[in-house]
């Protein structure tokens, strides 16, 4: 008898083990049978983008069947009244609560400066870029005897010449050698990469004759040294003149290779504008340069009693009354007429005026002062008027700079740009505050809590919550800049997806914070802000159903980024839709997606799928998670 127990125990287990291994080998057999189920890209299949509402306003929104109004703490608002207590019936437009604004009404005032600041600075760097468009750029610099030179007015001949100059014929010694006797050291002093009313000058007294002497230089990601505003506003009220001195480098001077001045005589009228001075009517039909040769002639030459020009005092050539040129920005000096300057020791003021054909104002100046610099370290120098040839001269910004300086500027425009559509967005939402002295209820409801400010700040909860009753509210969002064009109490067209019945629908608020994210936009630069509309009576909708939105007076635009594919290719699974994708194996996987509207037999895949993603048709018997796949250009040449 034990025999056969063991008999029978051993055939149930060998029986078992057959089934086990069989019943593993018809999965194993299952899973690696099959053909390849072919796949193609969704930029393959896509069915293009579609024609949706303007960016002004969001071309589709949701529908929800309660909702609620909160009022949170603002500890820029002081309140003083509220209207309403725990259990209270409301309807839209009853008021709530009261604010005293006084504090917003400063904010929204420092704010209104700010913007106001941002648009004196954009139109700034405006003209800045206007004119280096009008600049003629120049091949390359010119070798000429005032290579490095200081353009700027120096008493001292030797305050303004470039360390490294040199009047040997063989050429400037090396200027990397410390010891170079060509390379006197610079008067100690900071380097600054901006002027500020702390700023210390190296030199100088602050008068026209003895002006404040600054160096600078830009920063290593700046392309210009910022005079601050306060600096400003000292220099303005003390009335003194300075001179920055750029230098070829910051961390250890070795030269001056420019000067710029500003005389405080006329800087009430340049901060006027920020795009320089008047020009003269008594200059308005003098000559303009675009290049100084030997023949450009000073507007103030002296002539037999006095000046040529009435009003214009005559020039003699030196610091204190240099003769004066008109010319267009970046106009170059040739070799002849630097020559000239330096055999004459003469001084010369080069003011730049905004057209070369209809001059209206002088939007800077430079000067060049014709001495030669003085080099007691050489005592073999025999002749000090001419310096060594083999050195360039900026004479104008080449193409490559020009374009560069351009390229900046208009970078700079962009962020200014942005930054005053910003600061606008606040100024908005200050102006909201304070137009909401008295906020009121924006559905009819039930108010369910009120509590006190402390609590509230504590805790942060609202201060109020209104729970609406039962109907049909549309959540859409309007674009940044709509947000004048759309108040509350205009009406908007709400379209059913699923049914594509239209209802009127009315907006009773609109939110004063953006959406975080490019939601309803692929421009990162472009924020939209929630709305909420009722729709009055009864409406075949359903809650969390998506609708069209659109509003007269909004305009249409086509949007290539949307992703449609034909329904087929789309499956549901109770309330949620899914397709079939390569998965990172190579092998398909269901991806479930957000749908959107449907449209002429093809539905919007608003996520869960990109242009680069490969898809597969959702039906037949060897479509399964797991399966092989098989790419293809498209889907369409294989009946799916």
């Amino acid at each position: 008898m034990k025999s056969s127990g063991k008999k029978l125990a051993v055939m149930i287990v060998s029986v078992v083990l057959v089934i086990a291994l069989a019943g593993g080998g018809i999965l194993f057999a299952v899973k690696n049978s099959g053909k390849p189920v072919k796949v193609a890209p969704v930029s393959a299949m896509n069915n293009g983008g579609y024609w949706n509402s303007s960016t002004d306003l969001a071309p589709y929104g949701n529908v929800t069947t309660n909702m609620n109004q909160e009022i949170l703490y603002d500890e820029s608002l002081v309140i003083t009244e509220i209207f309403v207590s725990e259990g209270d019936t409301v309807r839209i437009g009853d008021p709530l609560i009261a604010y005293d604004t006084t504090l917003v009404s400063l904010e929204l005032e420092m704010k209104q400066m700010e913007v106001e600041g941002i648009g004196l600075n954009i139109q700034n760097v405006t003209a800045e870029l206007e004119q280096l468009r009008k600049t003629k750029p120049v091949a390359s610099a010119s070798p000429n005897g005032l290579a490095g030179m200081a353009l700027a007015t120096a008493a001292d001949p030797a305050e303004s010449s470039a360390p490294g100059e040199s009047s040997d014929p063989a050429g400037p010694s090396d200027p990397a050698d410390p010891s170079n006797p060509a390379d006197p050291p610079l008067p100690a002093g900071t380097v600054y990469s901006e002027i500020t009313a702390d700023s210390v000058p190296y030199k100088g007294s602050g008068t026209n004759e003895d002006p404040f002497r600054y160096y600078v230089c830009p920063a290593k990601d700046k392309a210009a040294v910022t005079v601050r505003s306060d600096y400003l506003k000292k220099a303005l009220a003390e009335k003194t003149t300075a001179v920055f001195d750029t230098v070829d480098q910051a961390e250890t001077p070795r030269r001056i290779v420019s000067s710029w001045e500003m005389n405080w005589n006329t800087v009430s009228e340049l901060l006027k504008t920020m795009t320089g001075t008047e020009l003269p009517e008594a200059l308005r039909n003098q000559p303009v340069y675009r290049e100084i040769t030997a023949d450009a002639l000073p507007y103030n030459l002296p002539c037999e009693g006095g000046s040529a020009i009435p009003g214009i005092e005559a020039g003699d050539g030196s610091p204190e009354n240099p003769f004066r040129i008109l010319c267009i920005p970046g106009a170059p000096a040739d070799a002849e007429f630097l020559s000239m300057v330096l055999d004459s020791q003469s001084t010369y003021v080069f003011e730049a005026v905004d057209d070369a054909e209809n001059p209206s104002r002088i939007l800077y100046s430079w000067t060049l002062n014709g001495k030669a610099p003085e080099t007691p370290e050489d005592p073999g120098m025999d002749d000090p008027g001419i310096i060594d040839p083999g050195i360039d001269i900026p004479t104008g910004p080449t193409k490559e700079e020009l374009a560069r300086e351009i390229r900046e500027k208009e970078e700079l425009l962009k962020t200014l740009d942005l930054n005053k559509r910003t600061a606008e967005l606040e100024l908005r939402q200050l102006q909201k505050k304070m137009d909401d002295g008295v906020i009121e209820s924006t559905l009819n409801g039930t108010v369910k809590s009120v509590i006190d400010e402390e609590t509230a700040k504590l805790e942060g909860s609202p201060l109020i919550k209104v729970s609406g009753e039962e109907g049909f509210y549309v959540t859409g969002a309007v674009s940044e800049t709509a947000l004048g064009k759309v108040e509350t109490g205009m009406t908007v067209t709400v379209t059913s997806w699923n049914m594509g019945m239209s209802y009127e629908a009315t907006i009773t608020s609109i939110s004063s914070s953006p959406f975080s994210g490019n939601y309803y936009s692929s421009n990162p630069n472009m924020s939209y802000y929630p709305f909420t509309a009722v729709i009055s009576g009864d409406a075949d909708l359903s809650n969390g159903e998506g609708v069209d939105l659109s509003m007269d007076g909004f305009t249409s635009s086509y949007d290539p980024n949307a992703i449609f594919l034909s329904q087929a290719f789309v499956r549901e699974e109770g309330t949620r839709y899914y397709v079939y994708k390569k998965g990172e194996d190579g092998r398909l996987t269901k991806q479930y997606v957000e749908a959107g509207k449907v449209m002429y037999g093809s539905i919007e895949i608003r996520s869960g799928l990109d242009m680069d993603d490969e898809i597969a048709f959702p039906y037949g018997r060897d479509v399964k998670e797991g399966a092989r796949t098989e790419q293809a250009d498209t889907l369409y040449d294989y009946g799916y």
